[in-house]
């Protein structure tokens, strides 16, 4: 065989090779809501002047426009995933405007998480796991971030300072996993071929799950809906 022939087969067969590398699936699609959507409030932030210079919505419970959809949930699979490799890069998390950004997201067991504060204010950062203080520490204006490894399934990060402020990080073992925007949808890419459990989980309406059978280059929509819990 000629060398030209040669090369053109080898890169035929990295083009297949590469095709099945890439040829996983995808779980997606938007998190319903059904029922009357909440009153929307505004938060109470007068205690700290450089806060109450921006009014905030209470965000706890955030639907898209058309109220049909929910923000903030963070979709993961639970059972089938393959353990994945924690990413170097850290998962950030930015105290502004008195709030935190975002309220809710995912990260691998392993992975750091990183707390900035951009705000002209005092802010203390105090996480939990269940009712256990993991770590309680004070982030002055312009002080450097703060850079944890965090233990536990759902963990909670509260302002000492300002009580309203909140923001969860649901751990896992591996990658798969994704938080739903300001219109209900996420996208969780390249899935293997397979059948697995999924879970949606918010922060006051509680967690749905669903079976979702995923097939090289297609998207599977599990389906998953809330409605409007009282508590």
């Amino acid at each position: 065989m000629k060398i030209a022939s040669l090369k053109a087969v080898l890169a035929s067969g990295a083009v297949l090779v590469s095709g099945a590398a890439f040829a996983a699936g995808s779980i997606g699609g938007t998190v319903s809501f059904t029922g009357a959507p909440p009153k929307v409030e505004k938060l109470n932030r007068k205690s700290d002047p450089v806060c109450a210079k921006v009014e905030m919505d209470d965000p706890t419970i955030t639907l898209s426009k058309d109220g049909k959809a929910l923000a903030n949930v963070l979709v993961r699979i639970t059972k089938g995933a393959p353990d994945g490799k924690a990413p170097a890069e850290a998962a950030v998390i930015n105290q502004k405007d008195c709030m935190y950004d975002p309220r809710v997201q995912g990260a691998v067991e392993g992975q750091k998480v990183q707390i900035k504060n951009s705000d002209g204010t005092l802010h203390n950062v105090h996480a939990y796991a269940g009712q256990k203080t993991l770590f309680n520490q004070a982030q002055p204006p312009k002080a450097k971030d703060i850079e944890k490894d965090l233990k536990g399934d759902v963990i909670r990060l509260k302002c000492d300072v300002h009580p309203w402020m909140t923001a969860y990080v649901l751990l896992s073992k591996h990658q798969f996993f994704a938080t739903t925007g300001a219109d209900g949808k996420f996208e969780i890419k390249d899935v293997p071929a397979g059948t697995y459990t999924v879970e949606a989980w918010h922060e006051k309406l509680g967690s749905q799950t669903a079976e979702v059978k995923v097939e090289d280059g297609k998207a599977a929509d599990p389906k998953l809906a809330f409605g409007d819990k009282k508590t």
